[in-house]
């Protein structure tokens, strides 16, 4: 994990420069050593605050994360990215959600083949059980919005939409009898308490995290 103004340059340039030439360095020594050992390409950089030198994974302005994949690409090789983790020291906060919020689906569009950090806080060195449950579902919603959308006949529903009408209404359909039930794919933001009212989402994942402990 090269660090910007520490142990990299000050500059995103200058330290993928440096990363990269450091990874392809070391894999033309271990090809020579062994020729054909698998190897993937891996640049995770970090921040110094130049306030206090404190590692920094998650500044404000945190372009070109996801990068160093494309450098893996340009050399041929799998590229392992960073997606989740986090620097707050407890999972289901504000901070635990936006540091790793736009990661799967930026890294799923720059096309990693691994990732590493799901469940992790305190700067990856904490692993939560509770925040691997909420970093899946983040991967969900990234993987959901990256799938194609169905378009049939039948999921065009046009006959449908004739036989309601202009200001009608679709329940009574028997083509949304067929169809309601995979329509919306429930979050861990929707699960209800006995008040009928939707429960903390770090409060069921605990829960789900005791479920796969007792029966797995």
């Amino acid at each position: 994990m090269p660090t910007l103004g520490t142990t990299a340059p000050a500059t995103l340039a200058g330290t993928f420069a440096m990363a990269d030439a450091e990874i392809i360095s070391a894999t033309v020594l271990l090809q020579l050593a062994n020729p054909g050992a698998p190897v993937f390409h891996s640049v995770m950089q970090g921040w110094a605050d130049p306030r206090s030198g404190d590692y920094v994974p998650y500044p404000l302005d945190d372009r070109c994360r996801y990068a160093p994949v494309e450098m893996a690409h340009h050399w041929g090789m799998p590229s392992f990215g960073g997606a989740f983790g986090t620097e707050s020291a407890e999972p289901g906060t504000w901070q635990a959600a936006a540091d790793v919020a736009l990661d799967p689906l930026l890294v799923a569009l720059t096309g990693a083949e691994w990732v590493t950090g799901i469940g992790l806080s305190s700067n990856f060195t904490l692993l939560h059980p509770e925040a691997i449950i909420l970093d899946d579902d983040l991967y969900h919603r990234a993987r959901y919005s990256l799938m194609d959308m169905e378009i049939t006949p039948e999921t065009l529903a046009v006959d449908v939409i004739g036989a309601v009408g202009p200001g009608g209404h679709f329940l009574a359909q028997k083509h949304t009898r067929k169809h309601m039930r995979a329509a919306m794919k429930p979050a861990l933001t929707h699960h209800r308490g006995p008040s009928g009212k939707y429960r903390d989402p770090r409060e069921v994942a605990r829960e789900k995290v005791q479920w796969i402990l007792t029966n797995y």
